[in-house]
């Protein structure tokens, strides 16, 4: 079992280099999940994307040396204006895991909204449409990742969230179930932005839905955070009868937790 949510300096937020993830992976495969999101908000709209040549390059080298244990992936950070140039980039590019990021809308990024300009309800809708978009879009996913990303800072509770939610997140399950995409439990989100009831909820949805595909990341952008709390999450899908979690590298496999 290994972290499946990881950036190196080939993200524009990481100065880790992806070297010194061997040190803390305690002998798993290492797969790192670099930005793309064009026109990033946080960098004044530039371009947050992966130089891929430099990325397979690394990746190949450090394969030599440490026996195949590196893995290639991105987070893709959709927007509808940029759903086009994703297309473009990825086209020509192969990885070996594929997460689905909403972190912003063209215009601000959703942990940065500013709450009094925007109302909870329509911040949701607002995510959640995109999100719901991106699912709908020829893109393609493996995994839906941290998906209440677009609140992480706002304190909501589960029957606020079902209330103002629900109606988009019963589309967003019916979306990743027909199209199997796997469901990520973030550890960073339930842990350091304390979003455990949210996974909750969203979980037991899922599960009645007939979702069963689940990954785990921490979001780590340096060494110390990788796998972050991974013990108390394992305890966390253990006690909800979640046995397995899928994972992607050279061949899709599924593996007991």
């Amino acid at each position: 079992m290994f972290d499946q949510h990881v950036h190196s300096n080939f993200s524009f937020d990481s100065n880790e280099d992806l070297e010194n993830y061997i040190n803390v992976s305690n002998k798993n495969d290492i797969v790192t999940t670099e930005h793309l999101d064009f026109a990033n908000p946080i960098i004044n709209y530039e371009d947050s994307s992966i130089n891929y040549l430099k990325y397979i390059e690394e990746i190949t080298s450090l394969n030599k040396k440490y026996s195949n244990k590196f893995f290639s992936g991105i987070e893709i950070g959709y927007t509808p204006n940029s759903e086009k140039r994703i297309e473009d980039f990825l086209k020509d590019k192969n990885f070996n895991l594929k997460l689905l990021s909403i972190h912003q809308n063209g215009l601000y990024d959703y942990m940065c909204v500013n709450k009094k300009l925007i109302s909870l309800e329509a911040l949701i809708q607002e995510y959640f449409e995109q999100m719901i978009q991106a699912l709908e879009s020829s893109i393609e996913f493996n995994v839906l990742a941290h998906f209440e990303y677009g609140i992480r800072i706002i304190d909501i509770s589960v029957t606020e969230f079902d209330s103002l939610a629900s109606k988009f997140l019963n589309k967003i399950i019916e979306l990743i179930v027909k199209k199997e995409i796997a469901f990520e439990v973030n550890t960073k989100s339930m842990y350091k932005y304390k979003k455990e009831s949210l996974y909750s909820y969203m979980i037991e949805k899922y599960l009645k839905k007939g979702g069963k595909l689940f990954t785990l990341g921490s979001d780590a952008h340096n060494i110390k955070d990788y796998a972050y709390k991974f013990d108390e999450a394992r305890k966390f899908l253990l006690t909800r009868n979640i046995k397995e979690i899928i994972l992607f590298k050279d061949k899709i496999k599924v593996e007991k937790i």
